[in-house]
C-alpha cells in the first residue's frame, strides 16, 4: 500500500532541506508562513513554482500567515487563533489519511520553526489518544544547522538519504534558482562544507511533550533577540516563557484555554 506523506514547514524555502525526498516520495505540502518577514513581499510563489516542478502539491486549503500576523499573534498571546489552526490543520490530516508526517525540528532558533513543530506533536499526540489504532510515523530535519545525521548508522528510526551527484546538483540547482534564498544557501555550505549536505536525515519524534531541547538558559531567538534591543534595531523581543511556552503548552494539551 502506498504511503501518504505530508511536509509541515514554517517558512517558504525549508523544502529545500528536504528536496530529494520530496522528489521521491511527493508529499502534500502546508506552510504556516509565507516568508515575507518585517517586509510586505511573500516568497510562498517561489516555493510553489519549485513544489510544483517536482511534482508535489502544495495545500492551500488552510490559512498561511503573514509572518507579521504570526509576530502579533505570538506577542498579544492569541492562543485562540492558534487554536483554530490547530483544530483546522488536525481534521485535515485525519480527513487526508495520512501516514507519515515531516516537518522543522525543535531547535531554539526560530520561533516559526518551533511553533510547526509543537503543532504538528500536539496534532499527532491527540489523534493517537482520539484513536489507539491510528500510527503516523513522525520525523523532523534541522535548519540551523548541518544535516544532523549523515549515515543511516546513526540515525536508528530515522531516515537517511543519500544524494548522487545528479541529485545533489539537481538540488543545489533549485537553491540557486530561489532568489530570496541564494545567499542562505551559499553561506551555508560555506560554514558547513558541501559534504554534509549530501545527505538529507529526518530524525524520528518520539517525545511529542517535548518544550524545549536547548542547553543553554535561553533559546537563540531570545539571545539574539536581547542583542537587538540593546542595539536599538528591536523594540520588543519574543522571549520562550513570555511568549513561546504558552503556545507549546496549548499545542501539546499542556494546557488548554
Amino acid at each position: 500500500m502506498k504511503t501518504k506523506t505530508a511536509l509541515i514547514i514554517g517558512h517558504p524555502g525549508h523544502e529545500l532541506r528536504a528536496y530529494t525526498y520530496i522528489k521521491k516520495y511527493k508529499p502534500d505540502v502546508f506552510i504556516l508562513t509565507d516568508g515575507s518577514g518585517s517586509g510586505n513581499a511573500s516568497r510562498i510563489h517561489q516555493s510553489i513554482k519549485l513544489l510544483d516542478s517536482i511534482g508535489a502539491n502544495f495545500q492551500d486549503s488552510i490559512k498561511v500567515f503573514t509572518d507579521k500576523e504570526l509576530y502579533n499573534i505570538v506577542l498579544e498571546q492569541d492562543l485562540s487563533e492558534i487554536s483554530s489552526y490547530m483544530k483546522s490543520l488536525k481534521e485535515i490530516i485525519i480527513t487526508n489519511n495520512y501516514d507519515v508526517i515531516v516537518g522543522d525540528a525543535l531547535e531554539g532558533f526560530n520561533p516559526t520553526h518551533d511553533i510547526c513543530r509543537y503543532l504538528i506533536n500536539g496534532i499527532l499526540s491527540a489523534i493517537s489518544s482520539d484513536d489507539s489504532s491510528r500510527a503516523i510515523l513522525n520525523y523532523d530535519f534541522v535548519l540551523d544547522s548541518a544535516p544532523n545525521n549523515i549515515s543511516t548508522d546513526n540515525n536508528i528510526g530515522g531516515l537517511s538519504l543519500k544524494l548522487s551527484d545528479d541529485e545533489f546538483c539537481a538540488k543545489m540547482d533549485a537553491a540557486m534558482n530561489y532568489p530570496e534564498l541564494k545567499y542562505e544557501v551559499e553561506a551555508a555550505v560555506n560554514k558547513y562544507g558541501k559534504e554534509v549536505f549530501l545527505w538529507e536525515s529526518f530524525g524520528k519524534v518520539t517525545d511529542l511533550k517535548q518544550l524545549s531541547n536547548w542547553n543553554t538558559s535561553k533559546p537563540y531567538y531570545e539571545q539574539f533577540g536581547e542583542k537587538r534591543v540593546k542595539e536599538g534595531s528591536y523594540s520588543t523581543i519574543i522571549t520562550f516563557e513570555k511568549h513561546i511556552k504558552p503556545i507549546a503548552e496549548l499545542c501539546l494539551g499542556i494546557n488548554k484555554i
